[in-house]
């Protein structure tokens, strides 16, 4: 079925693409035609790092507002950007912001003032840009994602960051774009940000930050990924700028459907419209990119036993279907990492290496539920009648994947298990600080004891990271 026939006219479309957002936003309709401008830096837009920004920022935005205005300067793509056929980074903007909404009033021109009316943020450091005090700009340096509002980070021309890094400072971009449009105030919005994906603290100059080098390219090894939903394709999405090697195993039962448009930056409107199947659409974008890519279509319950007996380097558990979560620790696997998004504006992040680290079991003692806190403090009563929304703001699940795809790289790195594994920010109020911590082994939880099993040595004991484990006997 074509895009026409599905949606004959734009008003269909949105009514089916934005019904999520409209529950937790109910002005929404007032803001999505507010004009927007996203500004790359004509100086910068060669790094990849600036170019990673730029998509990110333009792809979320195209989510939810009709109204967009990209200034970007003509200028080639750098690889592996240029692995899916663009030509250059104008071309690409532009046919990620068509094929995520048919129905937009988009234009991606040349450099341009602008209007000081709209909307705006800036990508990059640049003296051509004259920022209000409004303005939102964003950045990216080494490990670290860079927000500040009404003016740039000095930070040289073009700099080099971690591809996940660059995403989560595009994801910032289009938050903080998303909240001045649907009329939070001046107080709610980003604060100025240093955010460092290696340590996860909030710096207050880029030169504190103790981070290693940018590694020439990342190496994920053999991965299985569990849900190839909001956060699983965002993750999908961010591993395609990294230009890495390995394997993943996708899995997930699910098709797209059109409400998955409004928060996923790789499905598109013609993958709604055919209905295409989510483990398919992320097996074709790997291949594209060069990555090895298996698919698994149908529920965790039918094939974890026969997935706990594959060799995985990693699982990234996003799916949790009929407690999913509390059942991954008796599977024996190897490091685990998870993603999650609250009922309003929360983002959590999980670590789990077996041996040293809690468990997906004891971190979510409720994981039928959605994600409230850390692990061991009970459960959290909810009123009655609160609403339960999941991933339901644009830009929000990017933020999670940026999370886990830098915890991909790190695991590289022999610091790793020294490292926060335990990560929370909420973005109502502007993300005004974040929760990091170290989580250790429960001795009382059955999941954390499952490693001792001996049968861990043929499972999750075969992984790459086991060292990781058996630093703990």
């Amino acid at each position: 079925m074509s895009i026409w026939e599905r949606w004959p006219t734009a008003e269909s479309f949105y009514a089916e693409r934005d019904h999520r957002t409209e529950i937790e936003v109910e002005t929404l309709r007032r803001y999505v035609d507010t004009p927007i401008e996203i500004h790359v830096s004509e100086l910068a837009a060669l790094s990849p790092a600036i170019q990673q920004m730029a998509l990110t920022a333009a792809n979320l935005t195209s989510r939810w507002a009709r109204r967009i205005s990209v200034f970007v300067p003509q200028v080639k793509l750098e690889r592996p950007l240029s692995c899916l056929g663009d030509h250059s980074l104008a071309d690409r903007i532009a046919r990620e912001m068509r094929e995520a909404d048919p129905f937009g009033n988009f234009k991606v021109e040349g450099l341009n003032r602008g209007d000081r009316r709209s909307l705006r943020i800036f990508v990059g450091s640049s003296e051509q840009f004259e920022i209000g005090d409004r303005d939102y700009c964003i950045s990216a340096d080494r490990w670290m994602a860079l927000g500040r509002r009404g003016r740039q980070f000095e930070i040289g021309v073009a700099p080099s960051a971690v591809a996940p890094a660059a995403a989560l400072a595009g994801a910032l971009g289009a938050s903080d774009l998303f909240k001045r449009a649907i009329g939070h105030s001046t107080k709610e919005w980003l604060h100025d940000l240093i955010w460092c994906t290696w340590d996860h603290e909030f710096h207050t100059y880029v030169d504190l930050c103790r981070a290693p080098a940018v590694p020439s390219s990342g190496e994920f090894g053999n991965v299985l990924l569990a849900g190839v939903g909001a956060i699983g394709s965002a993750l999908l999405y961010i591993l395609g700028m990294v230009g890495g090697s390995g394997n993943l195993t996708l899995l997930d039962r699910d098709g797209v459907e059109t409400s998955n448009l409004n928060r996923s930056p790789l499905f598109t409107a013609k993958d709604a419209a055919e209905q295409r199947r989510k483990v398919d659409v992320g097996q074709d974008f790997l291949r594209r990119i060069g990555i090895g890519a298996n698919v698994i279509h149908g529920p965790w319950r039918e094939v974890a036993d026969s997935v706990s007996g594959q060799r995985f380097d990693v699982w990234v558990s996003l799916t949790n279907e009929d407690g999913a979560w509390s059942e991954v620790p008796y599977h024996l696997p190897p490091p685990v990492l998870h993603g999650t998004t609250t009922s309003g504006w929360g983002i959590g992040f999980g670590r789990h290496l077996p041996g040293i680290e809690d468990c997906t079991g004891c971190r979510l003692p409720q994981p039928h539920a959605q994600f409230r806190g850390p692990c061991a403090q009970g459960v959290i009563a909810e009123p009655a009648e609160q609403k339960q929304i999941r991933a339901s703001l644009p830009f929000l699940s990017t933020v999670p994947g940026a999370l886990i795809a830098a915890e991909l790289l790190k695991l590289n790195y022999a610091q790793a298990p020294s490292l926060p594994n335990l990560v929370q920010a909420d973005f109502r109020f502007g993300v005004p600080f974040l929760v990091a911590l170290r989580v250790l082994r429960n001795p009382q939880c059955r999941g954390c004891q499952s490693w001792n099993e001996a049968l861990w040595s043929a499972r999750g004991g075969r992984s790459r990271f086991a060292a990781f484990s058996q630093q703990s006997t």
